[in-house]
């Protein structure tokens, strides 16, 4: 059974935790951690075209390990990202760098890999990974995955900013600016985005940091809610000044 919460947040320095406004130059939607939930995904796209018609799409990254569908949902996203009518922008995320680093390095990055959810992803390319070489394994991968698809999935952007909003997977370092060069704590976080607020005016809106439910807190938006087992994969309505969270 999929059913929907929806929470709205009008937003001000006393609740929110905030040092300034939240001023994106327009309304978009930005979506959580997929993690290989094609059929979340493809609900919760439905949800937003009811909710919030023709807005961008800025997907958060992660979009695969863990969830029985990998395959699909970077079929699918490459798909919307094709579509000339809806702006979508899909991030990259940890996970989806470590497939890449599997595929350029298997017997160095893959163990890694196979223990965070690679395996998940293998079986939705119908590779079984059981008594395989890392190396036989990527070699399979790469005869069943489309190379326009990894092509697409290598380009992804570390950031996309509207405002005074960045969106990135990870949310970043609070003490540091926000530039794609700094590519380590946007893809894996860092320690002290849990208890220091920026300084710099910008608010984030990130995934990476799992919880059981989105939130807003210090002048960040986090909308990863483990969707790959709790079945509620989240998005997030942001305009100046509100957010409106949607889940599946």
């Amino acid at each position: 059974m999929t059913f929907w919460t929806t929470l709205y947040h009008r937003l001000n320095r006393r609740n929110a935790g905030s040092q300034s406004s939240l001023a994106p130059d327009a309304p978009f939607v930005a979506i959580g951690d997929i993690h290989g939930r094609l059929d979340l995904l493809e609900t919760l796209v439905a949800k937003i075209d009811e909710q919030a018609p023709n807005l961008p799409l800025i997907f958060l990254g992660d979009y695969v390990d863990r969830g029985p569908d990998s395959a699909g949902v970077l079929s699918r996203l490459k798909s919307l990202d094709d579509t000339p009518s809806r702006q979508t922008t899909c991030l990259m995320g940890n996970h989806d760098v470590m497939m890449l680093d599997f595929l350029d390095h298997p017997e160095q990055d893959g163990p890694r890999w196979l223990n965070y959810g690679g395996i998940q992803t293998l079986e939705s390319f119908g590779i079984p990974p059981m008594d395989q070489s890392p190396t036989m394994m990527r070699d399979q991968l790469l005869s069943k995955i489309d190379p326009s698809l990894l092509s697409w999935l290598r380009q992804r952007p570390l950031i996309w900013q509207s405002g005074n909003i960045v969106a990135s997977h990870a949310g970043g370092n609070p003490n540091r600016p926000i530039e794609p060069n700094r590519e380590h704590s946007l893809l894996w976080g860092h320690p002290d985005i849990h208890t220091k607020p920026r300084r710099d005016d910008l608010w984030v809106v990130h995934g990476h940091f799992a919880d059981d439910e989105a939130y807003i807190k210090n002048n960040r938006i986090c909308v990863d809610t483990r969707a790959h087992r709790s079945g509620q994969l989240t998005a997030a309505i942001i305009s100046p000044e509100s957010v409106e969270f949607i889940s599946t």
